[in-house]
């Protein structure tokens, strides 16, 4: 019987996807561990496009999802914005390849590529 992969597990992995993190410019001061308010204060946005909460084994995940700037956010699909992703408070990576690493782990449903 697998094992589902730990919260622990997931932000290592997160941690060796960010390398390959996107482009979005908002995102490039941004660093593995940092909390959440220095996270938001960093991306200089007041409040993201949408947040979806998760409570997974005891962890609070967050997924974070920015509009890329100038872009209309109503009707806006997931896959068109960028996640910034915090598991209990902080922040474990950025972009769809860390978020999708997080949400498999962890067994949520996110938009499909």
């Amino acid at each position: 019987m697998a094992r589902p992969i730990s919260v622990a597990m997931c932000v290592a992995l997160s941690a060796v996807l960010l390398a390959c993190g996107g482009s979005d410019t908002r995102f490039q001061k941004l660093t593995v561990g940092i909390s959440r308010d220095s996270a938001l204060k960093l991306i200089g946005v007041e409040k993201p496009a949408r947040v979806d909460p998760f409570l997974v084994s005891g962890h609070y995940i967050e997924a974070m999802y920015y509009a890329k700037p100038g872009a209309d956010t109503v009707g806006l699909a997931d896959r068109k914005m960028s996640p910034v992703v915090l598991v209990d408070g902080k922040l474990v990576g950025w972009g769809w390849k860390a978020w999708d690493s997080v949400a498999g782990a962890n067994k949520i449903a996110v938009a499909s590529k």
